[in-house]
């Protein structure tokens, strides 16, 4: 029975995506085979722009079966080349022959595996480094860097979301498309300054997870940061701290303490013609101020929210 539960949802969700409008003049910004992608280029402006800005940097694709695991581990996130799986066809097909497979669960099993990571998320990593002042050359200066640069992509990922609406969101983030489950948000309702200012929060409280403040802290971090917001700030915060404290706690800190020089000289190579200063971030994330927030704003600016 909870076989057969898993299998219907997931066909349902199959369906959901599948059913959504598809229009044919966004086929030049389409990655063919890429699960879903026409149809979230067609039902989001900042899914789009995501992909112009990344093909204007002469970012490219290359449809090769890639797994998780690989995608995680070998792929460079400094190089503008992204692998993904096409497999749009095999999802297409599950969904209408699934009665004729003899295991349906392990063919699930096989489409998550392969179809798991994000193309939006990798591809506004590589537009961000080219938004994003000098990288430092200390090592805490270069991973204090990094994490606001990972909260500034969690930041697009959640603002994809609410774009979406939370029904599709939850339905691509389940099957791997998206990272982040939107909302209905009553700060995104209220116009673009408003929701301007309820992204900063959730980029700034993302950041202050990052940095490893205890998350019982997080909410006073912000308030400080931004005050007389504290509605705002609350569900800012519960936003971002559903960010996978696996990766928080250990991934992302000791991938950054194996690879801060690596990183350190790519980025200075990648931002070698810019005259902008290097960003060095407070060591107390609560002295964060205008200055970095400028960074923030011209984000968002360049994805038009």
């Amino acid at each position: 029975i909870e076989d057969l539960w898993v299998m219907n949802a997931f066909l349902r969700d199959l369906r959901t995506l599948t059913g959504l409008p598809a229009s044919k003049k966004h086929e030049p910004l389409w990655l063919e085979e890429y699960p879903f992608d026409l149809q979230l280029l067609t039902a989001s402006r900042i899914y789009r722009e995501s992909r112009r800005q990344y093909v204007e940097l002469g970012g490219v694709f290359v449809p090769r079966v890639s797994s998780t695991m690989r995608s995680l581990s070998a792929q460079d996130l400094f190089a503008d080349v992204i692998d993904y799986t096409p497999s749009f066809t095999e999802f297409e097909w599950f969904r209408d022959h699934h009665r004729e497979v003899s295991d349906p669960d392990d063919e699930i099993a096989a489409l998550a595996r392969f179809s798991e990571i994000s193309v939006f998320h990798e591809q506004n990593h590589r537009v961000i480094w080219r938004l994003l002042p000098h990288v430092p050359s200390e090592a805490r200066d270069v991973g204090r860097y990094l994490n606001f640069a990972e909260s500034l992509v969690v930041m697009l990922d959640l603002a994809l979301g609410d774009e979406l609406g939370a029904k599709v969101s939850a339905t691509a983030e389940r099957l791997k498309v998206i990272y982040r489950t939107g909302r209905e948000s009553k700060w995104k309702k209220q116009g673009k300054r408003v929701y301007r200012q309820y992204l900063l929060a959730i980029q700034c409280a993302t950041y202050f997870v990052l940095e490893m403040i205890n998350p019982e802290d997080v909410l006073a971090a912000v308030d400080f940061v931004f005050p007389g917001q504290k509605t705002m700030n609350k569900e800012a915060v519960a936003r971002s701290l559903d960010i996978n404290e696996l990766f928080t706690r250990v991934t992302n800190p000791e991938w950054q303490k194996r690879n801060w020089k690596t990183v350190e000289g790519k980025l200075a190579s990648l931002h070698s013609k810019s005259a902008l200063d290097a960003l060095h971030l407070p060591e107390d994330p609560l002295d964060l101020d205008e200055e970095e927030f400028i960074t923030t704003q011209k984000v968002l600016e360049a994805f038009g929210l």
